[in-house]
């Protein structure tokens, strides 16, 4: 059966060979270029198609800006001021005349610091706070919003009063579904809120009325030597976030948006105590205070 199969096929290339030579001169030509053409077809088809896929992803796909995020301290909507510190050093923590208020039956004074988010192409973000806990004070962030009737007043360290800027303590009013809610004009209303962010510590936790990360370090010095084992335990940077702050369209002008925010920046304040007694009760403040480092951070959420 196979040498029948193969004297078959040898017959039919023997005949296929006498009929290509049987064509005239111009016949042969024809069936040069059709074979050509065949043969390119085939081969160009899968490269033709390529480019036609890439040529239709390059029309229907939308490429988005990378998402951006800087923080800015206070100033005037759209104008809000660089950002390279807040100035504490002037904090006077046996000044009664700080604004106040009181929490568990005890009595905070506070000092309230202004700085925003801004950003483009973006949904959502956290928003970050890290402190070491050197000093007792207490950290809250408040969300805000510019208003000139506000009570909380930005004023840049030149004093320039064109960039000052007034804020209140409020948050964007959504629907049950989490939606942004607008008045009749189209803008975003706010409502008054006094609660800080509802973000947590990831690292830390509270002793009377302290932030401490690690409680079981209780050296107050950064002794060497034979006392080395003895951490500073108020030196760990205590870490603290809020996740996923919703940027809703209503806030967002020319692909960018601008959340306001108010670190507010509570103390005990240390009087009618003896000097012993202010060494033993770690919550309070004194003004010979020592020095601590503070970072705001926002990062945009995948």
């Amino acid at each position: 059966m196979d040498n029948n199969g193969a004297s078959v096929n040898k017959e039919e290339k023997n005949h296929l060979k006498d009929k290509i030579k049987s064509l005239d001169k111009t016949q042969k030509i024809q069936l040069l270029a059709a074979f050509i053409m065949t043969f390119l077809l085939v081969v160009s088809l899968p490269t033709y198609a390529w480019f036609s896929y890439q040529k239709e992803i390059a029309v229907s796909t939308k490429i988005d800006s990378p998402a951006t995020l800087e923080i800015k301290s206070g100033g005037s909507p759209g104008e809000e001021q660089a950002i390279i510190n807040f100035e504490l050093s002037d904090i006077d923590t046996e000044d009664s005349s700080y604004p106040s208020y009181i929490k568990n039956n005890v009595t905070y004074y506070y000092k309230d610091f202004v700085f925003s988010v801004k950003g483009k192409s973006l949904s959502s973000y956290d928003l970050q706070l890290a402190h070491t806990t050197n000093i007792a004070f207490k950290y809250d962030i408040y969300s805000a919003v510019a208003d000139d009737n506000g009570d909380i007043l930005y004023m840049p360290k030149d004093n320039n009063a064109e960039n000052s800027q007034r804020y209140r303590l409020a948050r964007i009013r959504t629907d049950d579904n989490g939606d942004a809610e607008t008045d009749g004009n189209g803008e975003a209303i706010y409502d008054d809120y006094s609660l800080p962010l509802d973000g947590a510590y990831a690292n830390a936790t509270t002793v009377g009325n302290r932030v401490v990360v690690n409680d079981s370090l209780k050296s107050r010095s950064y002794d060497t030597g034979e006392n080395g084992d003895n951490l500073q335990q108020y030196a760990n940077p205590a870490y603290w976030i809020k996740r996923g702050i919703v940027v809703h369209s209503i806030q967002k002008q020319d692909g960018g948006f601008t959340h306001s925010y108010v670190l507010r920046i509570s103390w005990i304040m240390p009087t009618s105590i003896s000097d012993t007694e202010r060494e033993e009760n770690l919550d309070i403040v004194q003004n010979n205070k020592e020095t601590d480092m503070i970072y705001i951070t926002a990062k945009a959420r995948s």
